[in-house]
């Protein structure tokens, strides 16, 4: 489903260049479950903004089910993602002005379908993962697991053919990460949705089909 060859990643520092991506090859099967690990500073989250058309590589390639995805226009980019990827941050990135169920049904109005549409699989989605009595609700009304719940129900409300975690768990208790791991799990189970999580908790990763290591902008094993 994804191959990623020769990748490398680069910044520019007072005219000094800094590599954080080495030349990274590796390959994810369609419904895998795949942990991105590796000590911070290494490029995890980098490379997962790489897959996800959120940043360019400094060179090397990224096929999403056999095409080149950088060989697409900015626009492209856009509905591409809008439609095959869901992205769950650490920190949420909800609409503070906007309700939990608003939150969630803006992918599905940028995609053109009617208000009532989105309204019912909002609402469906929210239900699923425990907020149906915390749709009207603001984030700020909400706890951490709660934020990061809506930001799940949004990040798989289009059905997407994979999901990009960064940190998904990183700021929640254990039984709260335990609950948002476990609806990943079900969404892969269900839909056949391939999961792609960086993450710092052994337990989380554990859970994955396997995990890739980077160190020093390379992998270390798999």
């Amino acid at each position: 489903m994804i191959k990623v060859e020769a990748l490398k990643k680069s910044f520019f520092l007072d005219k000094r260049e800094i590599s954080v991506l080495k030349g990274l090859d590796f390959t994810i099967e369609a419904g895998e479950r795949i942990a991105i690990c590796g000590e911070s500073g290494t490029g995890k989250s980098t490379l997962l903004q790489i897959i996800g058309s959120l940043d360019r590589p400094t060179s090397g390639s990224v096929t999403f089910m056999g095409t080149n995805i950088f060989s697409r226009s900015e626009k492209e980019l856009a509905k591409w993602r809008n439609l095959s990827l869901g992205f769950v941050f650490q920190f949420h990135h909800l609409l503070p002005e906007f309700s939990a169920l608003e939150n969630v049904m803006t992918p599905v109005l940028i995609n053109n379908l009617s208000m009532p549409e989105a309204r019912k699989m909002a609402c469906r989605l929210l239900q699923k993962v425990g907020l149906e009595e915390r749709l009207n609700h603001k984030p700020g009304e909400l706890s951490g697991g709660e934020q990061q719940r809506v930001a799940l129900a949004r990040a798989l409300i289009m059905r997407p053919q994979a999901v990009l975690a960064d940190e998904p768990t990183g700021n929640l208790d254990a039984n709260t990460s335990q609950e948002i791991v476990d609806l990943l799990l079900e969404c892969n189970r269900e839909d056949n949705t391939t999961l792609l999580l960086v993450t710092h908790s052994q337990r989380l990763a554990a859970q994955m089909d396997r995990t890739i290591f980077i160190e020093n902008g390379l992998i270390a094993e798999t």
